[in-house]
């Protein structure tokens, strides 16, 4: 199963840490800003020289001529739902593991809702997904969401990592839930974790270099970096950040 590491080394460096650039909004969200020249976006974030980037399927396809061969694809399989739609309960999926293989994907990565009518469906994707990807040797990131009132309960969030790990998770990324609370989530899986960036926030480097403190191996940003004034500038800064704050 050599294919599952050599791919996870384009995006975890050697050090063990990475930096990731999610712009794979648009598919929920449509054409917001920092996204609506999505290739503009993607030369402008190539050359701060990321590890990786998550996209989706159209995306890749058509813009595969402005990403440099040095960077890790991180395939978005799963949606199916976008703001306007009247039941945002479960994504569904929407992409094969050998489509994404044929697209020239690293990996891919599916979202798990816990705590809600979605958590169900959501680890049998997960399950399902986790058996193709051991088939074809392609690493499986999981997206775990909690759908109940406080999005940040440490317990529900731990429970839903470790569902996904169970399942054949081989990479996870979580929002950051604090950091009295977040090596909780860090210790219940032995697989890397990443946090996402959320709304933009002025104390994001602060927060990477505390999360990394409790056991986070990286960062999956999208809108703090899409939607900074200097976007190729803030993708330095976030990588010198992680692999920095990881020595």
């Amino acid at each position: 199963m050599y294919g599952k590491s050599l791919r996870l080394k384009r995006i975890f460096k050697p050090d063990g840490y990475s930096a990731v650039i999610a712009l794979d909004h648009g598919q929920f969200q449509g054409p917001i800003p920092g996204l609506v020249d999505i290739r503009d976006t993607i030369q402008k974030v190539i050359m701060g020289k990321p590890d990786a980037l998550i996209l989706n399927p159209g995306v890749l396809n058509k813009c595969h001529d402005c990403i440099s061969g040095d960077v890790g694809i991180i395939l978005r399989i799963t949606g199916a739902s976008t703001n306007y739609s009247p039941k945002f309960d479960f994504h569904r999926l929407t992409t094969s593991v050998d489509h994404a293989l044929r697209l020239g994907a690293d990996a891919v990565i599916v979202m798990c809702f816990v705590a809600g009518d979605g958590e169900i469906p959501s680890l049998e994707i997960v399950a399902k997904i986790a058996e193709q990807c051991d088939k074809e040797g392609i690493p499986l990131f999981v997206e775990v969401l909690s759908q109940n009132s406080k999005s940040n309960d440490v317990t529900c969030i731990a429970t839903g990592v470790r569902a996904a790990f169970e399942l054949g998770a081989d990479a996870l990324k979580v929002y950051y839930t604090g950091g009295d609370t977040f090596s909780t989530i860090t210790s219940a899986v032995p697989i890397p974790i990443l946090i996402a960036g959320g709304p933009k926030d002025l104390d994001a480097f602060s927060m990477v270099r505390e999360a990394i403190d409790h056991g986070a191996k990286g960062v999956a940003f999208g809108r703090n970096v899409f939607q900074a004034d200097d976007v190729t500038e803030y993708v330095r800064k976030l990588v010198s950040c992680v692999h920095h704050h990881a020595k």
